[in-house]
């Protein structure tokens, strides 16, 4: 058994927790448990259920995908299973031992209270899982073994992408719901989220990282583990768009910066949200509630702040929440400038105008079919052109 002092200092020089004070430090020790592997032992197989990570005392695991290993550690500190603390997905790797191995381990439901009094835990997920990509894309190893590698982490960082989308639409006696994500490569930035509320309300999330790729996929992960954890304590929009931001400015070791808008759904015909700096929000009002029955009563809900991740000053974004009615007939668009930015083969781009106009058109019809009539307009305009940015839609309509 590691005394209590060895293992706070083990814990300080860690990548996930080396930012943390020392008090939490010692909560954080009475939550991660001391386990031993021999040698040649299994820690955990692809597709076991991923509930905890690892983190690496002493000794060495290899990773083993598809009956190969692809990769071998013995770095002290090492985190293990980290994935498994975004999603419920199962274990996407075998993790063996080389030789006697010694972990410290934490469950999923003791990390996230941990992380609830102390933000700066994401921060070091962050790190975590980005000096994983940037190590990754060192490895240098044979040519087969290398393909292997680089193919694996792609589809790893899909399969967390994937992940991080709703599994289901909005099935609310206030409102209906269909969603959307195409990223321009294997992996994208953006991401949009359904949340559940306690007083039964619904909240909708969208937001579109700077670029596409490994390094936007990560802060979007780590965006939907803060929002996940957020609503748990507080749902309201100013605590909510506080907490995104932090992971933002305090997890990016680089410049990145997110748009994104935050609304909740009030069962009492209220919609209240806050945009940073995200393409405008479009509520088209019923015909039945006085629209008019060509253009539709459209209300674009504008940003009131700078994306999350620029700051103008030092003094922190005081962020507030912006109310309108919402009656039932209504239509509710939330969209990435993937869509109206995106061009054809002519240099020419699909365009606001073009996309509202659609809306107004089909507004009438189910999500789903309004969802469907955007994406098949938008291939037409596109023509086999390729897409430059990642591409998310989400239509709600009000019951």
């Amino acid at each position: 058994m590691l005394p209590e002092e060895e293992k706070l200092q083990f814990l300080q020089k860690t990548e996930l927790f080396a930012e943390l004070p020392q008090t939490e430090l010692k909560a954080i020790c009475h939550i991660a448990n001391e386990v031993a592997y021999p040698a040649y032992s299994t820690l955990f197989e692809e597709g076991d259920e991923g509930d905890s990570l690892y983190l690496l005392v002493d000794g060495e695991v290899s990773i083993i995908k598809a009956g190969t290993e692809v990769l071998f550690f013995n770095e002290k500190g090492y985190c293990l299973g980290e994935i498994a603390l975004i999603d419920n997905k199962p274990r996407s790797a075998t993790v063996k031992t080389v030789k006697p191995t010694q972990f410290l381990r934490i469950t999923r439901s003791d990390f996230y209270n941990a992380m609830a009094r102390e933000p700066r835990i994401g921060s070091g997920m962050f790190r975590v899982l980005n000096d994983k990509i940037r190590r990754d894309l060192e490895i240098q190893m044979s040519a087969i073994r290398k393909e292997i590698a680089q193919e694996e982490s792609m589809r790893l960082a899909a399969e967390v992408q994937k992940s991080l989308f709703p599994n289901k639409e909005i099935a609310h006696p206030c409102v209906s719901s269909a969603g959307y994500c195409r990223p321009a490569n294997s992996v994208g930035g953006d991401y949009y989220d359904y949340l559940e509320l306690a007083d039964n309300s619904v909240a909708i999330f969208l937001g579109d990282v700077m670029g596409h790729g490994y390094h936007s996929a990560m802060v979007a992960a780590m965006t939907k583990s803060c929002l996940q954890t957020q609503i748990r304590f507080d749902a309201s929009v100013p605590e909510v768009m506080k907490a995104i931001t932090r992971v933002t400015e305090e997890d990016a070791q680089a410049f990145i910066y997110m748009t994104c808008c935050y609304l909740i759904i009030h069962p009492d015909n209220r919609l209240e949200f806050a945009n940073a700096g995200h393409p405008q929000m479009l509520l088209y009002r019923a015909e039945q509630n006085g629209a008019n029955s060509e253009n539709g009563d459209l209300l674009e809900l504008q940003s009131s702040f700078l994306p999350v991740g620029i700051s103008m000053t030092d003094t922190p974004t005081q962020y507030y929440s912006t109310e309108v009615k919402w009656y039932p007939g209504d239509l509710l668009v939330l969209y990435s400038d993937g869509i109206t930015e995106a061009f054809n083969p002519n240099s020419e781009m699909y365009g606001f105008d073009r996309f509202k106009a659609l809306i107004s058109q089909k507004r009438h019809l189910s999500p789903e079919e309004i969802k469907a009539e955007i994406l098949s307009d938008l291939q037409a305009h596109q023509q086999d052109e390729s897409t430059n940015d990642d591409i998310t839609l989400v239509v709600a309509k009000f019951l």
